[in-house]
């Protein structure tokens, strides 16, 4: 399987996850009509969630140094990183959503 198909897999099922998050917040929302609850499990999933831009800051910051100076990065390979990141990043909030919602 080439890079393009791994890349195209991962947009999908990050569009995918991105989708399902807002529709599973989106019906929760209104099954609870906005309690306290509620408010409370979204803000512990957004905590968790956040955790992967520290992850990302990190590795940023440690990144350059193991990789080559002549190295180029296209803004269209850039974009496509950016967006399976977001769809990584929801797809914690949306386990961490499920998993706080059975918890409390």
């Amino acid at each position: 399987m080439g890079e393009q198909t791994i890349l195209l897999i991962l947009l999908v099922a990050a569009v995918g996850i991105t989708l399902w998050l807002y529709i599973m917040k989106a019906k929760k929302q209104i099954e609870y009509k906005g309690d306290e609850r509620w408010q409370l499990v979204q803000l512990k999933a957004n905590n968790a969630a956040n955790i992967i831009n520290w992850i990302l800051i990190i590795l940023l910051s440690i990144l350059p140094i193991f990789i080559d100076n002549q190295t180029t990065f296209t803004l269209q390979r850039i974009t496509t990183f950016g967006l399976i990141y977001i769809g990584g990043r929801n797809l914690i909030e949306l386990v961490m959503t499920m998993y706080y919602d059975r918890q409390l």
